[in-house]
């Protein structure tokens, strides 16, 4: 063979060489072009998401109302994308003062939209008509909740969680519950899980909720809580935070104010957790009588 031969087997492979880095080169640039394409997108999820924080901040009461008719107050909230289903709720009225939490079905946006929607219907219908009974104002939001989110005949709306009205006239805690979650400490240090109904806000038009009364004194205290803080995966074997394990936070600090009872809790919490991701949207409310 003569020296062309291998002249041209070179210039070949070079060719070849050439349109292959040329057609890297394209795919580079497009994957570069995609890649500020969808760093874009996120960013744009990011920030709507932060804005819809800001609006579902804005919505959260003032503590302080509680300091008015209780001895301390305090609350934690931690949704798990910054936004969530959580919902605090205080409304002070003519007579004493309706507080609640709950707890909305499903996370993120969706989640988020409940919350809100919630807390705007509480809203509305304390400020429309004088409610002294935490019962009749879970009938109502579960009948708002129908109204509003109907979906052939059944509401897509559904919350968990437990109203309380204190009367300054009679001097009573009364509650209604709703697959809500409560603990009352008395003053033995005994712990005390509230009863609650089986049926949720918005899972059936005709649902009744119990009223109960809750006997109280001076020194007791209570928690309310979303399922987000029990739930929580982590510890050495990776198993739920438990109940259990939040009774026993609560003995172990038998003389803690709420304030300082809430960052035990969360620290606990957050320790629990490690590595783990954030399984739930997780709230708790803390009052000192």
């Amino acid at each position: 063979m003569d020296i062309n031969y291998y002249k041209e087997q070179l210039q070949a492979k070079e060719d070849m060489l050439a349109r292959t880095t040329g057609f890297l080169s394209e795919i580079q640039n497009s994957l570069t072009e995609k890649n500020n394409y969808l760093a874009n997108i996120q960013q744009d999820i990011f920030d709507s998401v932060n804005f819809a924080k800001l609006i579902q901040t804005s919505l959260l009461p003032e503590v302080e109302i509680l300091k008015i008719f209780f001895k301390d107050a305090a609350y934690k909230i931690s949704q798990q994308i910054g936004i969530g289903g959580d919902t605090i709720f205080i409304k002070s009225t003519n007579s004493g003062v309706v507080f609640c939490l709950l707890d909305a079905t499903g996370h993120g946006i969706p989640a988020t939209m409940l919350s809100i929607s919630g807390s705007l219907i509480l809203n509305d219908i304390t400020s429309s008509i004088e409610i002294d009974n935490p019962s009749v104002l879970l009938k109502l939001l579960n009948y708002r909740l129908h109204k509003t989110f109907n979906n052939d005949k059944r509401s897509i709306a559904h919350f968990e969680g437990i109203v309380f009205y204190y009367s300054t006239k009679q001097n009573t805690l009364s509650y209604s519950s709703a697959k809500g979650k409560a603990l009352l400490v008395n003053l033995k240090g005994d712990i005390i899980s509230l009863e609650s109904s089986k049926t949720s806000v918005g899972e059936n038009p005709n649902t009744e909720f119990e009223r109960f009364e809750l006997p109280i004194k001076k020194g007791e205290k209570l928690l309310l809580f979303s399922d987000g803080l029990t739930d929580q995966f982590g510890g050495e074997h990776d198993k739920k935070f438990s109940v259990s394990r939040l009774k026993q936070l609560l003995s172990d600090h038998p003389h803690k104010d709420v304030s300082e009872l809430k960052e035990i809790i969360y620290q606990e919490h957050k320790a629990w957790r490690g590595n783990n991701k954030q399984t739930d949207d997780l709230s708790y409310k803390l009052i000192e009588f």
